[in-house]
């Protein structure tokens, strides 16, 4: 079996590139974008506060399941991203 250097949440991996957090598989129909507009400090440590979710479908044609919000902490931003992915995709 080898071995994965993802991180995952609920089954999907999470994929991390400066600001921008890519969640889902990649052989799925939707992916989720989320990308830190804000940080705030917490024991000198920089924590995602306020962060867009976007489910960007794979195939153009299907633009009318995408959609977008804010929310504030990464809990509730990926919490949100695996609702949109889970629905969209079943």
């Amino acid at each position: 079996m080898s071995e994965s250097n993802f991180f995952y949440y609920r089954g999907y991996p999470l994929i991390r590139s400066g600001d921008t957090i890519f969640y889902g598989s990649g052989g799925d129909e939707y992916a989720a974008r989320l990308t830190i507009k804000d940080t705030r400090k917490i024991n000198d440590l920089d924590v995602p506060n306020k962060i867009m979710v976007q489910l960007i479908p794979k195939n153009p044609l299907n633009m009318g399941k995408a959609r977008k919000g804010e929310f504030i902490g990464l809990y509730e931003a990926l919490d949100t991203a695996h609702v949109w992915i889970t629905e969209a995709i079943f």
